[in-house]
């Protein structure tokens, strides 16, 4: 699961990010400058943890941001200093929960479970990425509106490198959650589903292999491609 964390306070961001990296979640740390506002337009956040105590209008500025381009992340305000007007104004403004500073990890991660459980009334059902439209519901793949006809296990193998732009996935990682831990597939799996991949999506230079550890999305290619 990724998670940005907006938050002026270096101090609380590290220990956040620390905390919750343990825990096995991919930390983004941002700030009132938001400067990852690229990978939100591209829906790379699965939760957003965003400080309530920002300079005045700067919550309310990133929470309608959010909501307009990631609308089925859901969003959880980190509160460490102000009255409940805060916490009120936050959740009016879009926000799905709001955490008291100083709280026991438990509870964060209990809210972020519980989280991520909640429906959102309207769910996005496409990621844009460059040239390429993932189909959350169909589990399609297109390019230039063109179906590329891609198959369940490429397509997630796709989706889930994608969710991880910016860092490199092991083999092991991704057989853990693109195939069934349960059933036998070969050491070579993970590789002839790559190569299958990148054949149909028509680009040999899109999914970079990093030697020795795994795969990752090639950033200096993707930039070439238009962003909606």
């Amino acid at each position: 699961m990724n998670i940005l964390i907006i938050e002026n306070s270096s101090t609380l961001s590290q220990l956040l990010s620390k905390t919750l990296s343990a825990y096995g979640y991919n930390v983004t740390l941002d700030n009132k400058d938001f400067n990852n506002k690229r990978l939100v337009d591209k829906k790379m956040f699965d939760i957003f943890l965003i400080s309530t105590n920002l300079e005045k209008g700067v919550t309310q500025d990133l929470l309608k941001y959010i909501i307009e381009k990631s609308s089925q992340s859901k969003i959880l305000g980190i509160c460490n200093k102000g009255s409940w007007i805060e916490k009120v104004e936050f959740l009016k403004k879009g926000g799905d929960d709001v955490l008291t500073y100083p709280f026991p990890i438990q509870e964060l991660l209990a809210r972020i479970q519980s989280l991520m459980r909640r429906p959102k009334n309207y769910l996005d059902e496409n990621i844009y990425i460059g040239d390429f439209v993932l189909d959350l519901q169909e589990k399609t793949i297109y390019k230039d509106d063109k179906d590329l006809e891609i198959r369940k296990k490429e397509y997630e193998l796709f989706e889930y490198l994608v969710r991880n732009e910016g860092r490199t996935v092991s083999r092991c990682e991704l057989l853990d959650h693109v195939w069934d831990y349960r059933q036998y597939v070969g050491s070579n799996t993970v590789d002839v589903h790559i190569n299958r991949l990148r054949d149909k999506l028509e680009d040999k230079e899109i999914i970079k292999t990093v030697h020795g550890i795994g795969y990752q999305l090639n950033n200096s290619k993707l930039k070439h491609h238009r962003h909606n």
